[in-house]
């Protein structure tokens, strides 16, 4: 149940609250990002259109907004590629 003045967000399909994502994830998300990923060297990096993978990243997709959000242990980056939408 949403409570006054929380913002509910899907990621991956799961519905969780700013709270419950800010402890998944140690590091604000802008609201322009609609994708997030890690890099193989740990490095998060948000993206404004869903981003193309290479050898150890991903990349912006020549269209759209990105921005470093943070860094963390290296784990599964080649599965980290989330959809982030806001749910108003």
């Amino acid at each position: 149940m949403k409570r006054a003045g929380e913002t509910l967000l899907m990621i991956d399909k799961k519905i969780t609250t700013r709270q419950e994502r800010e402890r998944m994830l140690p590091f604000d998300i802008p609201d322009w990002v609609n994708w997030i990923a890690q890099d193989e060297d740990g490095a998060w990096w948000g993206y404004a259109v869903e981003p193309l993978r290479n050898d150890r990243g991903w990349y912006e997709n020549e269209v759209g907004e990105y921005q470093h959000l943070g860094e963390t242990e290296p784990a599964n980056w080649t599965g980290s590629l989330s959809r982030v939408r806001m749910k108003l």
